[in-house]
């Protein structure tokens, strides 16, 4: 593109992230920018300074787009997920392979903890992932301004030195105590890291209309303070959207999985048999690790199959009967003898697509109960933390499928009832 091309785009003066495309419609790279204008115009000004890199990036772009924000934190996040999401050739510095950076929140330290962290462990709550650290940083830092979170991990006789700058409540020192801190500090961080900003300005709004009817004028004008930032400065929702999210856990799933591409389509298959009554399959399909209801599909068992693998085995013959998009990856709910039957029928029917089969440890139904993941070929199954976004994203999809199962099973119930 020329710059009297560029010119005529009337691109705003506004904060966003850019994209530039090249002939064959691929995003080849993403920037932020305060005033998207003056930022994108710069690439062809002669007095910018670039490198061999971003001149022959310049020749190849066809297209220009842009994504307005409402402040610079939302813009740094947007590029950091952008990135992530379309893995642009020129973005070399945002797109290498280091482990992704979350949020942690850690309930039971002696100080909850709000934290950025590469590592996963088996404890606390998980928020990302992010492909910027600094995006987190940011994250972090405009958080603390709405809600005064410690840093310290022990209490004390006094409080830390942030306390006198409005930036820690106390709890550090014993000013607070651990449930108040909680309640006014950590979970609403943790309902803003949710997406749930919505919610928080709807409860401050009742506190502050509580606050002026009590006359108390500097608790209104504290409330008041905290919303107009909840507006203003914490305008970010768009990256933490759960579409963003779920974008990235497909990602991470598969660097665990050691696949060797981005499962667009996975599916996953469950059976249902109550009372002994009529077995049903179902399929549910993600794509870019949202669910895709359109593309769900029932079976009603017709072979009079009654244990699971045979059922199984029937659902996916039945399945590869049709001309369906094909799977890049399924999820079978179920242990070792549901992935061999699976992979049994996709070796007789010439199907090269990877199935992995998930379980909960014997006799356990629990939230924190473990689940176990199998690979074909292996012997012991793979173990994930319960924080792992990828053990989140496979049990999603297993749990859609056996919600799927369920339902279609008390719909052939009921009509069998009324007949």
């Amino acid at each position: 593109m020329k710059i009297t091309e560029v010119q005529q785009l009337n691109i705003p003066k506004t904060t966003g992230s850019y994209q530039f495309y090249n002939k064959l419609g691929q995003v080849i790279y993403v920037g932020k920018a305060i005033n998207l204008h003056s930022r994108v115009l710069s690439y062809w000004r002669k007095s910018s300074n670039l490198t061999p890199a971003k001149l022959r990036m310049i020749e190849e772009i066809t297209k220009i787009d842009w994504l307005e924000t409402e402040t610079e934190i939302e813009a740094l996040l947007l590029e950091a997920n952008l990135v992530k999401k379309y893995q642009p050739y020129y973005n070399v510095d945002l797109r290498d392979d280091k482990r992704f950076t979350y949020i942690k929140i850690d309930l039971e330290a002696e100080i909850p903890t709000v934290m950025a962290t590469r590592k996963i462990d088996k404890s606390g709550r998980y928020f990302g992932p992010f492909v910027s650290s600094m995006a987190v940083k940011e994250t972090l830092k405009t958080i603390r301004k709405i809600w005064p979170y410690c840093t310290n991990k022990k209490i004390t006789t006094k409080p830390c030195f942030y306390y006198q700058l409005g930036r820690c409540d106390g709890i550090c020192g014993g000013i607070v105590s651990k449930s108040e801190y909680i309640k006014d500090v950590i979970k609403p961080i943790i309902a803003f890291l949710e997406g749930k900003k919505g919610k928080i300005i709807k409860d401050l709004e009742k506190e502050l209309k509580k606050a002026k009817s009590l006359g108390d004028e500097l608790e209104a004008n504290k409330i008041q303070w905290r919303i107009i930032n909840m507006r203003q400065v914490l305008a970010n929702s768009r990256v933490l959207e759960v579409g963003d999210k779920y974008i990235n856990d497909v990602e991470e799933l598969a660097k665990v999985l050691g696949l060797a591409k981005i499962p667009e389509r996975i599916e996953g298959y469950d059976l249902s048999t109550l009372f002994g009554g009529e077995s049903v399959g179902s399929m549910v399909v993600f794509e870019n690790g949202e669910a895709e209801k359109s593309e769900y599909r029932k079976f009603k068992i017709r072979s009079g199959a009654v244990s699971d693998v045979e059922m199984l085995e029937e659902v996916l013959i039945r399945r590869f009967g049709h001309d369906w998009p094909q799977p890049d990856l399924m999820i079978i709910d179920g242990g070792k003898a549901q992935l061999n039957v699976a992979n049994r029928v996709l070796k007789r029917l010439k199907q090269d697509v990877l199935v992995i089969a998930i379980s909960k440890g014997e006799g356990l139904r629990s939230s924190v109960a473990p689940d176990k993941i199998f690979f074909p070929g292996e012997k012991k199954p793979l173990e994930l933390p319960l924080a792992s976004p990828v053990l989140h994203l496979v049990k999603r999809v297993r749990d859609e499928a056996h919600r799927f199962a369920i339902g279609y099973h008390r719909q052939l119930r009921r009509q069998k009832f009324w007949q």
